[in-house]
């Protein structure tokens, strides 16, 4: 199938066959955006965020390749720092992230640390004060022991804090900063989820399960579902984000939060199969805010099955739309 990509901004056509007779595909195409202080989106002069059918490394980091399937939800990233109001120091900072009716919250402390109560007993230390604190997985569950000559690592987040395995040697040891409300690290044995902002990595477990459909004895996959395709944090998922949405950030800006409207795709698609021809727009795949560089970054995708015919011509055009 041919793809003309007849705009200005990054976008490609991931495919793959179902069978011998019908493929499907998906066009996905990613905006950047300045993100003005009055909450004004403006297509950004340079495009980093770009498409790729292979993983590539975004501004942010590695991700996995942009495919055809459609996800189940829309991915949200943050990308910044967890700020105290008014810059006043804090010990805890909620830090939440809404699209229209949906609404992820997470808890952001101080430095912590295990000490000990009792006899085989540890609480954990009163949070420090902060301003402000990176919202990176190195302040999330995970890490990394030493033990018998061995390292192991929280294979889930190998550079994370809170991971630990040796009793003896608890008091002192680093509680993890990020935590999810509902599931917070309440004992050192505790094994929370990844408290995470950004790209999901594939090996995590909450993603995985969120994908997946299990036979009634937990042994087999029986179903694959579509958040399987989905790359943000499980809680980072959202049902649907519309043109008009509002978006409104707390807890990453010292006053007030960071607000904008989600944008509609500034393009259509055309679909040509055979004499069939079709317009489509794109629907919001992805939306991804980094705060301290005031920069959006919005995809858009549009997916869609077809029947291979012998010399049927093809194509997917990527056009921009018409001034309203």
């Amino acid at each position: 199938m041919l793809f003309v990509n007849a705009t200005p901004y990054p976008a490609a056509l991931p495919r793959s066959a179902l069978d011998d007779t019908r493929s499907c595909a998906s066009v996905v195409a990613r905006v950047t955006y300045d993100l003005e202080d009055t909450g004004r989106l403006v297509p950004a002069a340079a495009q980093p965020w770009t498409v790729s059918t292979a993983p590539f490394d975004s501004p942010h980091g590695p991700r996995e390749a942009d495919g055809p399937f459609l996800k189940g939800g829309v991915d949200l990233y943050l990308f910044g720092h967890a700020r105290a109001p008014y810059k006043r120091p804090a010990r805890s900072v909620d830090v939440t992230f809404a699209v229209g009716t949906f609404t992820r919250r997470a808890i952001v402390h101080g430095n912590r640390h295990w000490r000990k109560q009792s006899k085989g007993v540890y609480e954990a230390s009163p949070a420090s004060e902060f301003v402000e604190m990176a919202l990176t997985r190195t302040h999330a569950y995970g890490g990394t022991v030493r033990w018998d000559g061995l390292t192991l690592p929280w294979a889930q987040n190998p550079a994370g804090k809170g991971f630990w395995i040796d009793e003896e040697r608890v008091e002192g040891v680093p509680l993890p900063n990020l935590e999810e409300p509902d599931r917070p690290m309440r004992a050192w044995l505790d094994r929370p989820p990844v408290c995470g902002f950004g790209f999901c990595p594939v090996e995590n477990a909450e993603r995985f399960l969120a994908g997946v459909e299990t036979n009634e004895k937990k042994t087999e996959i029986a179903e694959v579902r579509p958040r399987f395709f989905n790359t943000a944090f499980p809680p980072m998922v959202a049902p649907r984000a519309e043109p008009g949405d509002s978006v409104i950030i707390a807890g990453v800006v010292h006053q007030d939060k960071v607000r904008f409207s989600v944008p509609p795709p500034p393009f259509e698609l055309l679909l040509r199969f055979g004499e069939k021809k079709v317009r489509r727009l794109p629907r919001v795949d992805e939306i991804g805010v980094e705060v301290d560089d005031k920069r959006v970054f919005v995809t858009f995708r549009f997916g869609f099955r077809y029947v291979v015919r012998r010399g049927e011509r093809r194509e997917a055009t990527l056009v921009l739309r018409e001034a309203s």
